[in-house]
């Protein structure tokens, strides 16, 4: 099967109580080489000023890093997700992990549900892009890994 990332986002929201750096130093955690962060200012629900962290990573070498290393910090959790992973992936093939914020700023890598997250969006593309081909896509990616 022809299976290519087309690239790969890991964003994460601050809110007025948490501290920028801090929640870099989370992103971070991910990261297996240097990155560097776009900031842009949101509002929220109720009108609370935010911040929005975007790491976009698309040169083919360091996603094919970026992956490998997310799966082997995933270790046993990839069984989690690869039974979540139909309602993981959107309509424009991409799929969504929610990586447990304030774990990750303490070094953990934990998969979460929970809206306090770092997401990592992967763009996988399948020829042909059908939604079936880039599951059966995803689910070699996790198992085997980006090569």
């Amino acid at each position: 099967m022809n299976v290519k990332i087309e690239r790969i986002v890991v964003a994460a929201v601050v809110y007025s109580t948490e501290n920028k750096e801090k929640v870099g130093e989370a992103m971070a955690t991910l990261f297996p080489f240097e990155f560097e962060i776009t900031v842009s200012e949101a509002t929220g629900h109720y009108g609370n000023p935010l911040l929005y962290l975007e790491v976009e990573i698309n040169k083919k070498r360091q996603i094919e890093e970026f992956w490998n290393n997310l799966m082997d910090l995933l270790g046993d959790q990839k069984k989690t997700l690869l039974n979540m992973l139909e309602e993981k992936i959107d309509d424009q093939g991409v799929l969504h992990i929610r990586i447990d914020k304030q774990k990750a700023y303490l070094g953990e890598v934990e998969l979460t549900e929970g809206g306090d997250a770092i997401v990592v969006k992967t763009k996988i593309v399948t020829y042909p892009a059908k939604r079936e081909k880039i599951i059966e896509a995803a689910r070699q990616l996790i198992e085997k890994g980006y090569r």
